[in-house]
């Protein structure tokens, strides 16, 4: 196997013949073929190829819309790497052991973009394709997290995407959760963040969301228990969508949504609904990522007079004396050390 990529590797680096290409397309048709065998499927229908979205992945298998909205389910060809929500996938059909008709993905289309987080051990794991806007809900009940948001619009940023945030529950107001309402929307929209207040008890905000979210694909991402599948059952009220409750003991949600799941909007707009990030990590491959994430933080990221400042306690730090000169926001700028320090410490 070695020795037959190494083949295909040198022959890449010079011009293949006519004969060449069709040798190796007809290695890759027979792997293709064998590996149906061992899925106990005929080989596939090349005639009958068609395009995709995946609006929800389980194991093996998912389920795709095709481009006439027809919902379909499909085996998953071996090796395809991972598959998320959102991916433009290329079908065949083939046949199993009882001569069933069985649609086969057997290829994910290239991506504009994937959001990430970490699963287990460490291990990457895709959570949405080809998004357009991310949706950063938080909510008056669990707490809002200034941290957990800014994580989240770093990921925006880097994908990149346009990004909302949403403050529901604001139902649950008093004069104490009025003032982190009021900080908060000065706070990013003073920055350039669309930011929208909202309650679907009271059915608040909905009007502004469903705007916001029209003509694009958007992700809802928040803290399980801040209202994701509310705001989606409040926008779509005919679609099925399970709604949970949160935990009296730990304020916090309980998850209701265990696999992305994808719904249509007005105006071609389309939302995938995620399930609760407890912990969602942005994967940053350098400080320079964690900068340009935050938008007032990189316009004066190279001001400083050493190259190598840490912003910390060095002269002629451009971004300590813009948070003293009141152009940088304090609690955003302590956020991204913050997130700093962390990048730091994990590559050690």
């Amino acid at each position: 196997m070695l020795h037959y990529r190494c083949k295909l590797l040198n022959m890449a680096k010079r011009k293949l013949s006519k004969q060449q290409k069709r040798r190796i397309d007809s290695q890759q048709k027979n792997k293709i073929k064998n590996e149906l065998l061992q899925d106990n499927t005929s080989p596939l229908d090349e005639s009958n190829t068609q395009t995709a979205r995946v609006i929800s992945h389980h194991g093996r298998q998912l389920f795709a819309e095709t481009e006439n909205l027809e919902r379909i389910k499909c085996k998953i060809r071996q090796n395809l790497g991972d598959i998320a929500c959102g991916d433009y996938v290329l079908i065949q059909q083939a046949q199993d052991t009882t001569g069933e008709a069985q649609n086969v993905v057997v290829a994910v289309k290239e991506r504009t973009n994937l959001l990430v987080k970490t699963g287990f051990a460490g291990a990457i794991k895709p959570v949405a394709a080809n998004i357009g806007q991310l949706v950063v809900v938080t909510a008056l009940k669990p707490k809002p997290n200034p941290y957990l948001i800014d994580r989240y619009l770093t990921a925006a940023e880097n994908l990149p995407a346009k990004a909302l945030v949403i403050i529901n529950k604001i139902d649950l107001i008093d004069f104490e959760t009025k003032r982190i309402v009021d900080d908060l929307t000065r706070l990013y929209q003073n920055i350039g963040y669309d930011v929208i207040s909202a309650s679907m008890k009271q059915e608040a905000g909905l009007e502004e969301i469903s705007d916001a979210l029209s003509n694009t694909t958007s992700i809802l991402v928040g803290l399980s228990g801040v209202g994701k599948s509310s705001i989606v059952k409040a926008i779509l009220p005919r679609e099925e969508i399970k709604i949970g409750e949160t935990s009296e003991a730990t304020g916090e949600g309980k998850h209701t949504t265990t696999v992305s799941a994808f719904y249509h909007l007005k105006d071609n707009g389309i939302i995938i609904d995620s399930p609760g990030v407890r912990d969602f990590t942005p994967i940053n491959k350098s400080i320079d990522e964690i900068s340009y994430g935050f938008i007032d933080v990189r316009q004066f990221n190279g001001g400083c007079k050493f190259s190598n400042c840490s912003h910390r306690n060095e002269p002629g730090c451009a971004m300590k004396q813009a948070v003293a000169d009141g152009e940088l926001d304090e609690q955003r700028f302590n956020n991204y050390l913050r997130m700093v320090d962390e990048f730091n410490e994990k590559d050690k």
